[in-house]
Order: C-alpha cells, then sequence, then structure tokens
C-alpha cells in the first residue's frame, strides 16, 4: 500500500480522517499524519520530514498567506488544502488567491471522506487512474465552484447565476435551478440551462415537484432514473418536464429549510456517479444559505443605514435650529435680567447640545469603518489625555502597539474611557492600557494576527449586574450624563470588526478588554 505523508497544522484536533480514521475514498493510501499547532511548528516539522500534502485549519496564530508563502518558498509544488469554515468567505477566498485547494468545513457526517478523498487527489501519484473516479470528479468540483463563491465584487444574484452555470459544466447537467419553498409551493429563483418550463418567477405546487422528496429527508436525494420509479414517474417533473435524473439539496437560512438547489436532466444518469455527485451539490446549497443569509443582513444594514442618516438629518437640523434659537435669545436675557433661574436655563441648554452631540457620535460609530490606516495607539492615547486630563488622575501607558482602524473615530473610544474613569472616580484614579497575554520579552507588541488590549483603571468599578447593561444607550448613574459614552465605545469597536467586554480590573475597578483587533 501506498504510504500519502500529510502534514495537518492547525489549533484544533486534526479530524478524523487525520488519525487513521480515514474513510473508504482514500482507502488505497496508508496516511503517514504529522500535526502540528502552529505555523512555526509546521514549518519546522516540513523541513524534518517532508509532507506529500499540507492540510491547513484555521484558525491559525499568524497570516495563513504569510505561512503558505514561506511554505512555497520550500516546495512551489506542495499541494496545499484549506480545510475550513464556508462561512468565513473572505478568508477561504484569500487563500484560493494563494493558490490552496478547498475543501468546505461542515457538521455533515460526510465531510472526514470529502476531506480524505480530496486528499489523496492531491497528494496521491496516480492522478490519471483518479480522473476517472466519480467521487474524486466530485470533490475537485467543489475547489472549482466556490472560487466562484469567494469573488467579493459580485452580487449574491451574480454568484448564483454563475455558480448554476458552471454547476451545470462541472456536473454535466443540462439544467440547474434554486428555488424558494414556501406554504406548499416551489418558486424558481435562478435557472441556468434552457428549459422551457424552467424559468425564474415561475410557481409550481411542491407535490409536482422532485424538491418534496428533498423536503421531506431534509437532506440531499439523488434519482438516476426517474421513469423506472412508478410513483415518480407520476410526477409533473417528469411527465410534463421529461426530467429523469435529479439531485436536490436544501437550502438552510438561519436554521429553517428556505428551499432547494437543483440539477437535473432529460437523460438516466449512472447510479454511483449521482451519489458521489451528492455531496456536491449538498456543499453548495450550505454556501446558498451562507451568502443568503449574508445577503439579507447587507440588506438590512442598507435600511439601518438610511434610516440612521434619516435620523441624524432630524436631529442635527430640526433639533438644533430651535436650539441655537433658545440660547441666542438666553444671551440677550441674561443682559437685560439678572435671574438666577437663567443659570438653571442654561444648564439645560447646555445639556440638550451634549445629548444632540452624543447622539449624532452614537449615530454615525455604528457604520462599517470604510478606510482604515496604522494607528500608534500609545500616540492616539497621549492626544485623548489632552482633552480630559484631570489633576486626580493618572494615566499610564504599559504596551505600546499599532492597531488598524479610523484614527479620528478610535479617539471616541479612549476620550470616553478615559473621561468615564475619571468622572466615576471619588479621588485619585490611576489609568491604564496595555496588551492582553503578553509574553514578555524584547517586543511586546503582536507580531501578525489578532490581538487584544485592555483599558482599566482603579477606581470602584462596575458591580458584575451592570456591566452588560452600562453600554446600552441613555444608561448612567450621573445626573449630568448623557449616558451615550460607553454606547459610543462598543459601537465604534465592533464597526471595527473588535469585540468588547467589560471585567473586574487588576485592582477591582472597570477593566474594558478589546479582542479581535488587528
Amino acid at each position: 500500500m501506498n504510504i500519502l505523508r500529510v502534514l495537518h497544522v492547525g489549533t484544533t484536533d486534526p479530524p478524523a480522517t487525520l488519525t487513521n480514521d480515514s474513510g473508504q475514498a482514500a482507502a488505497e493510501y496508508d496516511m503517514s499524519v504529522v500535526t502540528a499547532a502552529t505555523a512555526a511548528e509546521g514549518l519546522r516539522a516540513y523541513d524534518t520530514k517532508q509532507a506529500d500534502c499540507l492540510v491547513v485549519e484555521p484558525p491559525l496564530e499568524t497570516d495563513i498567506v504569510d505561512f503558505l508563502g514561506d511554505i512555497r518558498e520550500r516546495d512551489p509544488e506542495l499541494p496545499v488544502l484549506l480545510f475550513a469554515s464556508p462561512a468565513d468567505t473572505d478568508m477561504v477566498s484569500t487563500v484560493l488567491a494563494a493558490g490552496a485547494d478547498y475543501v468546505p468545513k461542515t457538521d455533515s457526517d460526510s465531510q472526514d471522506e470529502l476531506l480524505a478523498a480530496r486528499i489523496a487527489t492531491l497528494g496521491g501519484d496516480d492522478s490519471e487512474q483518479h480522473s476517472s473516479d466519480p467521487w474524486r470528479q466530485s470533490t475537485a468540483a467543489i475547489s472549482r465552484l466556490y472560487s466562484i463563491t469567494t469573488q467579493s465584487e459580485l452580487s449574491f444574484t451574480e454568484k448564483l447565476d454563475r455558480v448554476l452555470t458552471v454547476g451545470t459544466a462541472e456536473l454535466g447537467y443540462p439544467f440547474a435551478y434554486a428555488t424558494r419553498i414556501e406554504d406548499d409551493s416551489v418558486e424558481i429563483l435562478a435557472v441556468a440551462g434552457n428549459h422551457e418550463d424552467i424559468s425564474v418567477g415561475k410557481t409550481t405546487p411542491l407535490s409536482d415537484n422532485y424538491c418534496q422528496l428533498t423536503m421531506a429527508e431534509q437532506n440531499p436525494v439523488a434519482i438516476g432514473t426517474a421513469g423506472a420509479d412508478e410513483a415518480l414517474s407520476k410526477l409533473p417533473a417528469y411527465a410534463e418536464l421529461g426530467l429523469e435524473c435529479y439531485i436536490g439539496a436544501p437550502i438552510t437560512v438561519d436554521d429553517e429549510v428556505y428551499g432547494s438547489l437543483c440539477f437535473a436532466g432529460t437523460e438516466p444518469r449512472d447510479p454511483e456517479l449521482i451519489e458521489a455527485q451528492k455531496l456536491t451539490v449538498k456543499t453548495l446549497a450550505q454556501w446558498v444559505g451562507y451568502e443568503l443569509e449574508r445577503s439579507q443582513r447587507e440588506e438590512e444594514l442598507e435600511r439601518q443605514v438610511e434610516r440612521l442618516e434619516e435620523f441624524s438629518h432630524i436631529v442635527s437640523h430640526d433639533l438644533r435650529n430651535p436650539l441655537n434659537v433658545a440660547q441666542g435669545r438666553l444671551e440677550i436675557a441674561q443682559n437685560n435680567c439678572d435671574s438666577r433661574h437663567l443659570a438653571t436655563v442654561i444648564d439645560a441648554l447646555d445639556r440638550m447640545e451634549d445629548i444632540i452631540e452624543d447622539t449624532l457620535t452614537l449615530a454615525h460609530q455604528g457604520q462599517s469603518v470604510d478606510e482604515i490606516e496604522a494607528v500608534e495607539i500609545d500616540s492616539l492615547i497621549e492626544d485623548c489625555w489632552e482633552f480630559v486630563e484631570s489633576p486626580d488622575a493618572e494615566l499610564r501607558v504599559v504596551d505600546r502597539f499599532t492597531a488598524h482602524g479610523d484614527p479620528n473615530r478610535l479617539s471616541h473610544i479612549f476620550e470616553n474611557l478615559l473621561r468615564n474613569s475619571i468622572e466615576h472616580s471619588s479621588g485619585h484614579v490611576t489609568i491604564r492600557v496595555g496588551l492582553k497575554n503578553v509574553m514578555y520579552t524584547s517586543t511586546r507588541a503582536p507580531d501578525s494576527g489578532t490581538f487584544g488590549f485592555y483599558v482599566e483603571d482603579d477606581g470602584p468599578g462596575i458591580p458584575e449586574g451592570r456591566r452588560e447593561s452600562v453600554f446600552d444607550a441613555g444608561e448612567t448613574t450621573r445626573k449630568d450624563g448623557t449616558g451615550f459614552g460607553l454606547s459610543i465605545v462598543k459601537q465604534t469597536a465592533e464597526a471595527h470588526g473588535w469585540e468588547v467586554e467589560l471585567t473586574e480590573g487588576f485592582d477591582g475597578g472597570a477593566r474594558f478588554e478589546f479582542t479581535n483587533v488587528r
């Protein structure tokens, strides 16, 4: 039996396929597997014992493309297989562009078989024998089709049309279509191939279609010869449309079956081939579900931005204009009369102005960040400190590091956090800023990938029961506070793709931890 040397690099335990529990698809090989948890360990392992195939399973502590570049310097021809979730389309797209092959990581029982088959195809030395193997044809088609789905410049509709078109050629079917199934009706959303009775927008009863089998099984369904089955031959899908062969898989959106992805033809299909292609269609249907969810989220985000812009216009014009009038009249009133009530009016109008400013800031911080640059956080914090500095407060920048973002918007994070620490401390307060989980070496900043940092103080802290609600807009314990400061912090961080969590500091004060920072 041939020995297939496989190097697996990833922080998670390798799948069963790579622990000598491989499926039948790679049974002609005895796999010799070496595992490495980090890119550096992977390079050392390869230098020690060269591999026939490299399997990369995110996440890694470093940039995957940089790691692949180091591997390519050692062996430009080494087959590289990315084993990752289809949901992470940006990462998959980037790694595919770097020359890797791909197997989607799903929760299905068949993913190990697919991975084993793809490893054998890439790393094996009898590619001519494998070229006619239906299983390997099917797994190879997944990578080729997925390269279309990661083209970020295309809309969801354009991607779906291309996948259906290329899919018909790759899998050998004259027709392909995606459906929306609702209230026992099937609506066709996209079509590839020319069939006069299969067109976009057409709606038919579910009971007329092979899709009913897909819905009933909640799994891929393959029909090689519909005419040979008495029940199937009576369905309009066969009797009227003439569809002799069919593969369909459910499309799931938000854990609910949305519709189906179907490939069909008018000629019988080889049973072995059509069985092998079920996994390909299932994988593509999963991708359609991921992309549909993403498309729906983007559409909802666009609607929110439109509402936000309308709201901002109302706040900045319809509220600010009468406020300006009131402030102007108040100034005249101060010159004409002396009343202790005017001071209260001044405070009220100033508070209204603060609320308007904070509301506009909050509205804009939630929007995504379009332009980013490398920002030296220690310098940014020192600039922010000049605006909030207090004789009863001390700032200590423990670590100097760089993050990528919009410097103007990032300043809102630190100004609000510094001000929050000062305003909620009755006495002297020390504020510290540093990196999370730092190895104490000659360099403190992270080399690559994502990292985390903290901003903490030694003030009174925030009770555990309020650590979630303090990020809500309007949440404050101070009479003169607007309650928008920490909400601005959270929305600005999330707009940069960061995550923020409030915990207890080293000295019992408030500690804000930011992760997924680049």
